[in-house]
């Protein structure tokens, strides 16, 4: 039998296993997997299941059985299982063999205690779109990171944090633009650093970083399409389990596959409307250029000029500039299509207005397997969620809610800010929900997401409320 402790199939199973990646991870036999534990790793590549996420919980009997049919063994993480399943990380945790007994606990779904310097989600917005915030702030309202441990900061405080961050990298990418339009070098040192410090930030809090690139879409002046494009390929990457170095890659990608579009004629680069076929073809040549500007700039990050030079080719080979088809794009090049395609919609163009993430999701589902793999697709899918912070939602109580940030575990539980009541009223104080801990609405049912909202519903005004 597959679960079978002991034999000699299994031992040597196990040694073929992956090696759990941190401490806090516990190698069980996938026999003796059970409903609310949250897998890490399994014994096989995630590209070759059906699970799209490089982490997730067992949440019922199906997934738990599809988990048994493709496995032997499974890695596991007790401090983010839940149920009699969780165990608190200690100061001295060790990674488990098979078999080995556990100290557990229920988890307990308590909101945490009060914190005076905790500031609230609207003063932190405030200051953000203000520009009021500096080092005394975010070291008064912050505090000191929390080390390099992923989701160990609250999506108000990373979002002072990664203020500045995100401002240097706008400094950065400025310069880049000039250095490129005077025909000097990029500095891609430079480059590479303020990205890591971003990715620090995604593994602190993705949300943060998504909100500052949804303040920013409506600060015309100082939005830049490779910035969100940047961050997206980076929280898109830290998803898929990718390394700091992997997501530092994918992210200096997003911030240069397009730099070459500079070199193109004016008259092409900024037309106010769909492009000619003559036209599209000069416009393709900006990968070229992109890649000769890296190429000329000492690039020594691995991998950097293949994700740039396909990230406009296509799964059905109708892409540029080789047409390239299936397997032969590679993985990283097809996320960095699959972003840059997302980024596009999302955002406002010359020709056309921006869609909503729901209908730009949709957009992407209907080229699974055509333009895109479906595999990839769904990662991202995934990745982003159905209902990704600043997306508008209606409550089963009647109000109206914006997401303040995702639960990554489980994803229809968001953390959301009550803006209308149930009658549709503006909430003079909107109060935040953590539906995690199923808070109670009046009728004394837990609250949950009935379904989402477009921007603009209830005449919710996106500028007001820094929605997209």
């Amino acid at each position: 039998m597959a679960g079978t402790r002991g034999t000699r199939e299994n031992r040597m199973a196990a040694k073929k296993a992956k090696p759990p990646a941190t401490a806090r991870q516990e190698l069980v036999a996938a026999a003796d997997a059970a409903v609310g534990m949250f897998v890490v790793e399994l014994d096989r590549p995630w590209i070759e299941t059906p699970f799209l996420l490089q982490g997730f919980l067992i949440e019922d009997d199906a997934t738990l059985a599809k988990l048994r049919s493709l496995c032997r063994f499974i890695y596991i993480d007790r401090t983010r299982s839940i149920g009699e399943h969780y165990a608190e990380a200690g100061a001295e945790d060790v990674a488990s063999t098979v078999g080995r007994s556990v100290g557990r606990r229920p988890i307990q779904f308590q909101e945490r205690p009060a914190d005076d310097q905790q500031p609230g989600f609207l003063e932190v917005l405030a200051l953000v779109r203000k520009g009021r915030v500096d080092a005394e702030t975010v070291q008064r309202l912050a505090g000191e990171a929390r080390g390099d441990r992923p989701e160990t900061q609250s999506v108000e405080r990373e979002l002072l944090r990664a203020t500045p961050t995100f401002a240097h990298a706008e400094s950065v990418f400025d310069q880049i633009l000039t250095d490129v339009r005077e025909n000097r070098r990029p500095d891609l040192e430079e480059v590479a650093g303020s990205v890591e410090s971003m990715m620090q930030s995604v593994k602190r809090n993705p949300d943060a970083l998504l909100w500052l690139i949804r303040l920013k879409r409506y600060d015309r002046s100082s939005y830049h399409h490779a910035l969100d494009v940047t961050v997206h390929m980076m929280v898109f990457a830290r998803h898929l389990g990718f390394s700091d170095e992997g997501t530092t890659v994918m992210g200096v990608a997003g911030m240069m596959q397009d730099i070459g579009k500079l070199r193109l004629p004016e008259r092409v680069l900024k037309k106010a409307g769909r492009l000619s076929r003559l036209e599209m073809e000069i416009a393709k040549a900006h990968v070229e250029f992109s890649t000769r500007i890296i190429e000329e700039s000492g690039n020594r990050l691995p991998g950097l000029l293949e994700i740039v030079s396909r990230h406009h080719e296509r799964l059905d080979g109708s892409g540029y500039p080789a047409g390239l088809a299936g397997q032969r794009i590679g993985l990283r090049a097809e996320m960095a299509g699959v972003v840059d395609s997302f980024c596009a919609m999302t955002s406002k163009r010359a020709y056309d207005e921006p869609l909503s993430t729901q209908r730009a999701l949709e957009s992407l589902i209907r080229q699974r397997d055509v333009k895109f793999s479906a595999a990839v697709v769904d990662a991202f899918i995934q990745c982003i969620g159905l209902y990704p912070a600043g997306t508008l939602v209606e409550l089963n109580s009647g109000e109206i809610a914006v997401v303040i940030s995702q639960n990554r575990i489980r994803r229809l539980l968001p953390r959301v800010l009550v803006l209308l009541d149930p009658d549709k009223i503006p909430n003079i104080h909107p109060p935040v929900l953590d539906l995690l801990y199923a808070p109670a609405t009046p009728a004394g049912e837990p609250y949950r997401v009935v379904r989402a909202l477009p921007s603009g519903a209830f005449d919710i005004d996106p500028t007001e409320f820094y929605l997209t």
